[in-house]
């Protein structure tokens, strides 16, 4: 039986509102998966892939990454709406997840609108 040691950090989505990736990266290269508790918005996103690619090396081949979006759906009523338009004001937080993890380990992220499944 093979085991594999696979660590996985939870980290506000407040940390990353400086779009200072630098400790995101730290963890990255060394193998962790890390999971934000909202969704990034597509600004931070190309920032993130933008300050990774600078860092592929032999070492390091990149990350995989992907979000999933839990805000109301299109035929949801419009009080459901309205709150999860006040949650988005006041929190400054996109309702969602975002996974992010060493390519190397994430082989492959399959994504539908109410789940991510990660091969590793």
């Amino acid at each position: 039986m093979i085991r594999i040691k696979l660590k996985i950090k939870f980290i506000p989505y407040e940390k990353t509102c400086n779009d200072n990736f630098k400790d995101l990266l730290k963890d990255l290269q060394k193998d962790t998966i890390i999971l934000i508790d909202a969704k990034l918005k597509p600004e931070q996103e190309a920032e993130l892939i933008k300050k990774t690619m600078e860092k592929v090396s032999e070492k390091f081949s990149g990350i995989e990454l992907s979000s999933i979006d839990i805000s109301p759906e299109k035929d949801s009523t419009l009080f459901e709406k309205l709150r999860g338009f006040v949650f988005q004001l006041t929190t400054g937080k996109r309702r969602g997840m975002t996974v992010i993890g060493p390519a190397h380990i994430i082989t492959k992220i399959e994504k539908n609108p109410e789940e991510l499944m990660l091969y590793v």
